[in-house]
């Protein structure tokens, strides 16, 4: 059974006709569902939580990015299948996982493709994509080494990402990986050097309290436990995903 969980942002009415069309074409597929409408003073976790003790079985996230984390935080560990049906402006978790904007989206859904991604975790909070810190004064630690960054590096722990100067990270391979960046001053003037460490469990210690942004939340402290959790999140993804 399928639960849409909307977005409290749709209820803007500039959204009423993309709705409207996207609730006619799951009509026509077959995979239409209860409608359940997350708002400010309403507990996203509970109201997820409560639709899957009722019977669901896929929760569709209706909106952006941030939606689709909060549906799957509120999964936890049940393993429902989760699915972004983007709607709005988009961030890169529609891209990545291949999911079209808008009514097209429809027929990914019903496709039902499943893929079990990895998750990542930092001080017990759970994160798909990344953890970052900027210019910051760190030890990385693992049972195996040690990794001292000789200046001020850029941090970034990563899951699922787009790809970039730091290539491309699975989130099926059961790893995460830590992106060092820092920068260099030569006789051609400014460059940047990248190392990349492949881990399954880590402790980051940080020279003094710092804000990391965990899926662009903001993470207060000095010492960070990460692990990997492999196959925890089941995903609903189109051809075009981009691992």
């Amino acid at each position: 059974m399928y639960c849409y969980v909307y977005d409290e942002f749709l209820q803007d009415r500039r959204y009423e006709r993309d709705l409207s069309l996207i609730e006619t074409r799951l009509t026509d597929l077959g995979i239409a569902g209860k409608i359940a409408r997350l708002a400010l003073f309403r507990d996203s976790h509970e109201l997820i939580r409560d639709e899957i003790r009722n019977g669901a079985t896929t929760i569709v996230a209706v909106g952006n990015d941030r939606t689709l984390r909060r549906a799957l935080d509120a999964v936890g560990d049940t393993k429902t299948v989760v699915a972004l049906l983007p709607v709005g402006p988009q961030g890169v978790l529609a891209g990545l996982l291949g999911m079209p904007v808008g009514v097209l989206s429809c027929d990914v859904l019903s496709a039902r493709i499943i893929e079990e991604l990895d998750c990542g975790e930092v001080n017990g909070r759970r994160f798909v994509q990344s953890v970052r810190s900027e210019d910051a004064s760190f030890v990385a630690r693992t049972k195996n080494y040690t990794l001292t960054p000789l200046k001020k590096s850029s941090f970034e722990v990563r899951n699922l990402a787009e790809p970039d100067d730091a290539g491309t990270q699975s989130p099926v391979d059961g790893r995460l990986s830590l992106i060092i960046r820092s920068t260099r001053f030569g006789l051609l003037g400014k460059r940047q050097d990248v190392s990349i460490v492949p881990f399954q469990e880590m402790m980051v210690l940080f020279e003094k309290m710092t804000e990391v942004m965990v899926d662009g939340e903001s993470l207060p402290g000095k010492d960070f436990a990460f692990r990997v959790i492999p196959k925890a999140l089941r995903l609903v993804t189109g051809r075009t995903r981009k691992f």
